[in-house]
C-alpha cells in the first residue's frame, strides 16, 4: 500500500464519513484525512475537477469513490476487514433508514439559513413547509428504531450483533446512532438516555477508534498525481439499459438530489452491475455506485 495512498474526504461530525472511518479502523491499514468544510463550496475538490456534492471521499491512488456503499463494499472486498452475514444488506437498510429518521430531528439552532441553503438540495425533507412540525414524530420514529436495536439485534448476552465480535452488521446497522445523540442531541431528550438503552450504549462504546493524520491540500495533490491506479479497469457492459458506449461524455447525479444541482461530468471508462467509472480531464478516476445515481449523457 506505500505507492497506493488512502486519503479520506470529509469532516469530524459526517455520520457517513464516521461510518468509513470506522472500518479503515478495523482494517490497520494506515490512512490521512483531507478535512472538509460542512458546507460547499469545498475548494480542495473544486481542484481536483470533483463537483460531487457528498462526503464521504475516499481516494486510493487516483481512484476515487463516491458514496459510502460503494466505499465500504470496495474495502471489503480488497481487504476482506470484518465479519460478513448474509444479512448484511438488510442491516445496511436499516442504518440508512435510521439516518433518514434522524433527518426529521435536527435542531432549530443547527437550521441556520446558511445550513439550510447548503442541504436543502440534496435532503427534501427540508423543504417542508413547516420542518420543526415534524420534530416530535421525528423522536418518536428515532426511539422506535432504538428499541429495535435494544431489543432485537443486541437480544441476549451478545456484545455485538453476530456475536463477540465487530462485524459488518454493526457497521451498517449502528454508525447513525452517536450522530443522532451526540450531534443532534437526543442524548439529552427524555427516553434518550443510558438507562432507557444500556445496551445500545454499551455497544457503541465499544466500536474502533480511527486514528489518522490531516492532510494539506499541497499534500492531496502531491499524493494523488503521483500515484498510480488502485482499481483493475472493468470495460463498459454492452448490455448495460443505459446503452451508453465507453468514452462517452456524461454526468452523474444522485438520484435523491434536486436535477441538476450538483452533476459531477467525466468520460465514461467503467460499468458493470456494481459502478459507473468516469475519467475527469486530470486523468483521476471517480466510481459511483449504481444505485441511487442517474447516468446521463451531457
Amino acid at each position: 500500500m506505500a505507492n497506493t495512498p488512502i486519503i479520506a474526504f470529509d469532516y469530524d461530525m459526517s455520520p457517513y464519513g464516521y461510518k468509513t472511518r470506522t472500518l479503515l479502523a478495523c482494517s490497520n491499514i494506515p490512512f490521512q484525512r483531507s478535512l472538509q468544510p460542512m458546507v460547499i463550496p469545498r475548494p480542495i475538490l473544486q481542484s481536483l475537477s470533483i463537483t460531487y456534492r457528498r462526503v464521504p471521499l475516499l481516494a486510493m491512488g487516483k481512484d476515487v469513490y463516491c458514496d459510502s456503499s460503494l466505499i465500504v463494499s470496495t474495502l471489503q472486498e480488497k481487504f476482506n476487514i470484518l465479519p460478513t452475514s448474509p444479512a448484511d444488506r438488510a442491516y445496511e437498510a436499516f442504518g440508512n433508514a435510521l439516518f433518514e429518521s434522524v433527518l426529521s430531528v435536527i435542531p432549530s439552532a443547527m437550521l441556520t439559513p446558511d445550513a439550510i441553503k447548503d442541504r436543502i438540495t440534496i435532503f427534501q425533507i427540508l423543504k417542508h413547509p413547516d420542518y420543526p412540525s415534524l420534530r416530535p414524530s421525528g423522536l418518536a420514529e428515532v426511539r422506535a428504531k432504538f428499541h429495535i436495536i435494544e431489543t432485537e439485534f443486541l437480544a441476549g448476552p451478545r456484545q455485538y450483533i453476530g456475536g463477540d465480535s465487530f462485524a459488518l452488521s454493526d457497521l451498517h446497522a449502528g454508525f447513525a446512532v452517536g450522530f443522532a445523540l451526540k450531534v443532534q442531541g437526543l442524548i439529552h431528550e427524555p427516553g434518550f438516555g443510558q438507562s432507557d438503552f444500556p445496551r445500545m450504549y454499551e455497544w457503541i462504546a465499544k466500536w474502533p477508534k480511527a486514528e489518522f493524520t490531516e492532510v494539506s491540500p499541497e499534500e492531496v495533490h502531491e499524493a494523488i498525481g503521483n500515484a498510480a491506479y488502485s482499481a483493475q479497469e472493468i470495460g463498459v457492459d454492452s448490455k448495460d439499459p443505459l446503452g451508453i458506449a465507453k468514452g462517452t461524455e456524461v454526468s452523474v447525479e444522485s438520484a435523491d438530489a434536486d436535477p441538476g444541482a450538483h452533476p459531477q461530468k467525466g468520460k465514461l471508462i467503467g460499468l458493470n452491475g456494481k459502478e459507473v467509472v468516469l475519467q475527469l480531464e486530470n486523468d483521476v478516476r471517480l466510481h459511483f455506485p449504481r444505485v441511487g445515481y442517474v447516468v446521463k449523457e451531457s
